[in-house]
């Protein structure tokens, strides 16, 4: 439309220079022609124009249509994405929680593994069932799920473990002794708390479980002399007693360290242990002495004194001191043989001169019992400073290397350990031993006393002794 009223405004204003050549009504007919062309094609323009403005109102409904219905897909598509979206959301969530599940059983099945492994290597009936290190083995592969199938596998390790718990077992077997090499002789498992070997040549022993559970080492140490004898019997089937060990290896281990040779233990003690030993063996000889004497005393007692109250009921005084004077060897008669030196006395006199004589015989009767009381009380000093010089030689151990490996520290707490147990061990006895020597004097000392007093009245019967009468008269 632009164009067409560009080309009229040209044409008229070439129309001047056209009416001066040709004159004005050519002019206005070529005017008037050109105007009726010009509207001619202006309104086929118009046509066409309304033409395509019909056409692209129609493309324009169509596109409003099909953006319409796009538009609508599109929202369709939206809600079942956001759905799916919702769907996805929920699904995620749902998995994660069966991870969690999943992670939860492996944990818990890879911990029963662990701890399966830890008992089985410590168990004395692994070395008879070789595949349980494999299984526990599948079992712990990492990034790898047991499954059920690992369940069930650990289940019947644990089900063979507890049958096997329960019975006696007998075999031919191979075990590693302990200066290692192998050997092979009659095994007997008793549940799962003891194994025992015993080789053709006799030789017996105790087993425990290798570090890895695969095989049985033989326990440093020697069973003894009662305890072999037992299990040989129960090995021949002739008795059904065997040495259990129910601390699962700890009683024999501890069997093995008491069998450690006295000079060994000795010498942990340090140089006061031998002091404690010189005490120990010096109360022993005093403590076997006054024994033997003290025994020899009393024994005799009631019988001489049964002979010597007839030879006075009878007035053989004479002959009763010559038996006094033979059997002088013991306190009651040379107490009365020197009683009666002061026949014819008046009775306090009688019974002074007995008092003396009793305490003539106490020293005698009384000899090393304070010396052993001193023992008694140096014995346990003497450990009490072996624990000092021990715990002197801890610390200084501890200056020099510090506490990081406790056997640089061992030598010193042995020492003190050793001599305070040695020194209770020798002063407890000669404790109990004094105590009993002490109450034996004492016995024997009232038996005296109750001699004496027989006697006493023995001579007062035969008027021996003179009244407080006499007594007077003489004075």
């Amino acid at each position: 439309m632009k164009i067409i009223l560009s080309c009229c405004l040209l044409l008229t204003m070439l129309h001047p220079c056209n009416a001066y050549s040709k004159g004005w009504t050519d002019t206005v007919s070529d005017v008037n022609s050109i105007a009726a062309k010009s509207n001619q094609n202006a309104e086929e323009t118009r046509k066409i124009i309304a033409k395509e403005r019909k056409e692209v109102k129609a493309e324009k409904g169509q596109l409003t249509l099909s953006i319409k219905n796009k538009q609508k897909t599109f929202d369709s598509l939206k809600a079942d994405y956001e759905k799916l979206l919702e769907q996805e959301k929920q699904l995620k969530k749902e998995l994660a929680e069966q991870n969690q599940e999943i992670q939860t059983i492996d944990g818990t099945i890879r911990t029963s593994a662990k701890q399966a492994r830890d008992y089985f290597h410590e168990s004395l009936t692994t070395p008879e069932f070789p595949e349980r290190n494999a299984i526990i083995k599948e079992v712990l592969q990492p990034d790898k799920f047991a499954g059920l199938e690992g369940i069930r596998n650990l289940l019947t390790l644990f089900m063979d473990e507890m049958a096997a718990s329960g019975e006696i077992k007998r075999r031919e077997g191979k075990f590693t002794a302990t200066d290692g090499t192998e050997n092979q002789g009659e095994l007997i498992r008793i549940g799962s708390f003891t194994a025992a070997y015993r080789l053709p040549d006799g030789n017996l022993g105790f087993l425990r479980p290798s570090p890895d559970g695969s095989s049985l080492l033989a326990i440093q140490g020697d069973p003894g002399w009662s305890l072999s004898k037992t299990m040989n019997n129960f090995f021949d089937n002739e008795d059904v007693v065997f040495p259990v060990d129910i601390s699962n290896g700890a009683s024999f281990a501890r069997l093995a360290q008491e069998q450690k040779s006295i000079g060994e233990w000795l010498s942990a003690g340090g140089l006061l242990v031998w002091p404690i030993i010189i005490v120990g063996i010096v109360a022993g000889i005093l403590v076997i002495e006054r024994f033997y004497s003290l025994s020899r005393i009393r024994s005799n007692s009631d019988r001489n004194m049964g002979i010597i109250l007839k030879m006075v009921s009878s007035e053989e005084w004479n002959k009763c001191k010559e038996f006094c004077k033979k059997q002088s060897k013991y306190p009651t008669c040379r107490i009365i043989g020197h009683t009666l030196n002061y026949m014819g006395e008046a009775r306090e006199i009688i019974e002074n001169a007995f008092q003396e004589g009793l305490l003539k015989e106490l020293p005698m009767l009384e000899r090393s019992l304070p010396t052993l009381n001193v023992l008694a009380a140096i014995a346990p000093l003497l450990g009490l400073l072996g624990t000092v010089t021990g715990m002197i030689s801890t610390f200084q151990v501890i200056t020099l290397y510090g506490t990081g490996d406790p056997r640089m520290m061992s030598g010193g707490i042995s020492e003190a350990l050793v001599t305070t147990q040695l020194g209770l061990a020798v002063a407890v006895p000669i404790m109990i031993l004094h105590h009993i020597l002490e109450r034996r004097v004492d016995k024997i000392i009232g038996d005296m006393e109750e001699k004496g007093a027989g006697f006493a009245v023995a001579l007062m019967k035969k008027g021996a002794l003179k009244t407080q009468d006499k007594k007077n008269a003489a004075i």
